[in-house]
């Protein structure tokens, strides 16, 4: 599997890759683990199969939801 880099829209860059032992399989979800220089823990969000055809500004917006989201709950 394919790691993808986007940027959301404060510039910071994510890299993002399916989580160790998940496999993609046509059909299920995939974890995806993201990181950024400026985050300290990498941001883990599940996001569809077909995540690597997702435009970049909707994955963008996806992680940031899903950091803001566990910078909360902590």
């Amino acid at each position: 599997m394919a790691n993808r880099t986007v940027t959301d829209a404060d510039g910071r860059e994510w890299t993002c890759v399916p989580s160790i032992g998940t496999k993609q399989v046509r059909g299920r979800d995939v974890v995806l683990s993201c990181t950024t220089p400026t985050v300290d823990e990498p941001v883990m969000l599940t996001v569809g199969w077909q995540w690597e055809k997702m435009a970049e500004r909707g994955l963008a917006r996806l992680i940031v939801q899903a950091e803001e989201d566990a910078r909360r709950a902590a």
